[in-house]
């Protein structure tokens, strides 16, 4: 005699227990991992762009181009600097979200898809936010005063490659550095500073950036995936190819990379701007005071309320 349906369950449940110490997945949880790509990529997009991958956008494209059946995903965060056109809020304060919101991200998708392969690409804010949470801070300006890293010893083994364009956080000396930058970001790590991760981190700034180094070029800023798209797609096959990553289709050319949205923000009737917002710089139409801390010159395009 067969047993019941019930009974067939409970017998391959405690089965499956005696074998391998845990049940049988669910059907949810079988089918979200039969779901999961080889390789996954997490883009951040740069300061006041609409949300999206931004100026990343080339890179992450490049990679799925390289890698058919690879699926990519935009951090979600505010990517502002006090702009009315990103809702006024504070540089520091978006950076801080952001953070958060690429381990929340990466965390998740690690525990839904633990064999995915992850790469990881950020430009400019969203290269600081990236980079935030795969070395851990501290970074003040953004408010986190930890240095420990917020994304899981098991997220952190599966993310083969970083690729980090011209990110704040950028320091001269950095083994993992490209570009002909020898100078900082206006948010730059301590010179000496060593990341965690850096064997899996490329990072691109060249000496006329505003924003990564001490330049006054804007279109430096906005040049990196378009003068090193290819670098960094090599960087990142070298990294997957190590890894036993997937099959490689031939490369294409990078696409220009879209244009940054640069709206100014509007006047705030007199307002000062909070401590790690903008109070200043080349375009700029808010405040130029601080409610808390004082407003210090970082380059000829941006000044920010600091302690």
């Amino acid at each position: 005699m067969w047993p019941s349906p019930k009974t067939a369950f409970l017998l391959l449940w405690a089965h499956s227990l005696a074998v391998s110490g845990s049940p049988i997945e669910s059907t949810e949880e079988l089918q979200a991992r039969q779901s999961c790509p080889s390789i996954h990529v997490f883009g951040a997009r740069e300061t006041t762009v609409s949300p999206g991958f931004g100026t990343a956008g080339v890179v992450v494209n490049l990679i799925l181009n390289a890698y058919p059946g690879a699926t990519s995903e935009a951090i979600v965060y505010p990517a502002c600097g006090g702009q009315s056109s990103c809702g006024g809020i504070a540089y520091g304060t978006s950076a801080n979200q952001g953070t958060a919101n690429v381990a929340s991200q990466v965390n998740s998708f690690n525990a839904r898809c633990p064999s995915s392969q992850i790469v990881m690409v950020g430009y400019s804010q969203g290269g600081q936010i990236m980079e935030d949470a795969f070395c851990g801070g501290p970074d003040t300006n953004s408010g986190i005063t930890t240095s420990t890293v917020p994304l899981t010893a098991a997220a952190v083994n599966m993310i083969k490659a970083t690729i980090l364009m011209g990110s704040p956080r950028y320091v001269a000396g950095l083994s993992y550095n490209v570009g002909t930058c020898t100078a900082q970001g206006f948010a730059a790590r301590p010179k000496g500073y060593v990341c965690p991760n850096g064997a899996k981190i490329q990072q691109y700034c060249d000496a006329a950036d505003p924003y990564c180094c001490t330049g006054s070029d804007q279109a430096t800023h906005q040049g990196y995936g378009t003068k090193y798209g290819q670098a960094a797609l090599t960087f990142v096959k070298s990294k997957l190819n190590a890894s036993g990553g997937g099959t490689t289709t031939p490369t294409t050319t990078a696409a220009a990379p879209p244009a940054a949205t640069t709206t100014a923000a509007a006047g705030n009737g007199g307002a000062c701007s909070a401590l790690w917002g903008q109070c200043g710089g080349q375009g700029w139409t808010g405040a130029t005071c601080c409610s808390t801390g004082t407003c210090k010159v970082s380059n000829a395009y941006y000044s920010q309320c600091l302690n």
